[in-house]
């Protein structure tokens, strides 16, 4: 199925987009009884999908693959999923939690591109890691250098600056 790039995601879409990611995390649990990745690119505004968030995307899950590979973190599955809400992946991991989202974090700190990656870890009881728990300070925004959660907080910079900045970032990633 092709997605409608030009479709504008409401805030009723976002809501049922995030129940469902939230079930399939749960089901994984469930099922597997390991952590779990869930990826997600970090784009705001009402346009989710595209050729170049597909394309950063397909990054993000290739860099996923490498670095369990690296870690010797093996899977008991993955599943991926497009909607007009974005691109999503999931990943069951036999492997502790914390060291799973710390191979994450290699992944959203070696390059530009990683700043627009969202990677989530959740361990067997449904709870997130955080990068703070093994000393990562907060993320930051991808126009300043202050703490993301400030800029996002505050309004800091407008949606329309950020997505010019994200298309640079990826179109500068997959240059040459």
């Amino acid at each position: 199925m092709k997605l409608d790039y030009e479709h504008e995601v409401t805030v009723p879409e976002m809501l049922e987009a995030r129940d469902h990611r939230v079930e399939m995390q749960r089901d994984l649990i469930a099922e597997f009884h390991h952590p779990v990745i869930c990826f997600m690119l970090n784009i705001p505004g009402p346009h989710k999908v595209g050729e170049d968030f597909e394309k950063a995307f397909r990054y993000g899950v290739e860099s996923i693959d490498e670095i369990l590979h690296k870690h010797r973190m093996k899977k008991d599955v993955e599943k991926e999923e497009a909607f007009v809400t974005g691109y999503i992946y999931y990943a069951s991991v036999d492997a502790d939690a914390i060291d799973i989202k710390k191979a994450m974090c290699e992944i959203e700190e070696r390059d530009r591109i990683g700043r627009i990656f969202d990677i989530d870890v959740l361990r067997t009881d449904g709870s997130k890691v955080s990068r703070e728990e093994f000393g990562m300070g907060p993320r930051k925004c991808l126009m300043c250098e202050l703490e993301a959660h400030i800029c996002a907080r505050n309004r800091t910079h407008t949606v329309s600056s950020m997505v010019e900045e994200i298309h640079r970032i990826i179109k500068e990633s997959f240059a040459g």
